[in-house]
């Protein structure tokens, strides 16, 4: 008898850990369905809008190029900030001399992007499709083929990160928090960017 409950103990332990493991990979899908049915409500349960938000826009103002590492802080390294400093001031000398020797037509200006096309149910089905920054302009009913499965690439108690490769637009992240026992929720989507494609298809060593 002993042995009996032993072995439902460790199936229960088995089936718990199994559950907590692939807990981040539900929330996903239940980001897609909900996105699907237009389920504003359980969208605002398992996305956290504003921080998400916030990281979508900094990608999308930053284009290909991707983001950059904080400036250096004065008060925990002054000497790099000083650096920082005479450097952002040679680069503003420089680029004015450039442009006294070197007058060319300026660049058209930048469209502004409006980050909250992106968090539209469609917007978001998108980008759980891997369609990344074509995902306020995408549409379901021309989507073709199956939608591409999530994989991990990475999982701890508290963090999951999830991703979707497209062959045409790369591999989104998808960054899930641990808010209670088995919920999981959106906290950032990563664009993909052709620097870290690149270094994604380089060789090793």
């Amino acid at each position: 008898m002993s042995r009996v409950l032993s072995l439902i103990l460790v199936l229960i332990v088995a089936g718990a850990a199994g559950l907590f493991y692939a807990a981040p990979i539900i929330s996903f899908y239940d980001v897609r369905s909900s996105c699907e049915s237009q389920d504003i409500d359980a969208l605002a349960k398992l996305i956290d809008f504003n921080t998400v938000r916030v990281s979508l826009k900094a990608q999308l103002d930053a284009g290909d190029k991707g983001l950059s590492a904080p400036a250096p802080s004065a008060l925990n390294d002054p000497v790099g900030a000083t650096g920082n400093a005479f450097k952002s001031v040679a680069d503003s000398v420089g680029n004015l001399f450039n442009d006294l020797t070197n007058p060319n037509p300026k660049a058209p200006p930048k469209p502004v992007i409006d980050v909250n096309t992106y968090l539209t149910p469609k917007a978001i089905l998108g980008l759980t499709y891997g369609v990344a920054k074509d995902a306020n302009r995408f549409e379901p009913t021309r989507y073709d083929g199956k939608p591409p499965s999530p994989k991990t690439a990475f999982f701890s108690l508290e963090r999951a990160r999830l991703t979707v490769t497209d062959e045409t637009h790369g591999t989104t992240t998808f960054t899930f928090e641990r808010h209670g026992l088995t919920h999981w929720q959106l906290v950032h989507i990563g664009l993909p960017t052709a620097e870290s494609e690149a270094m994604k298809d380089a060789p090793a060593g």
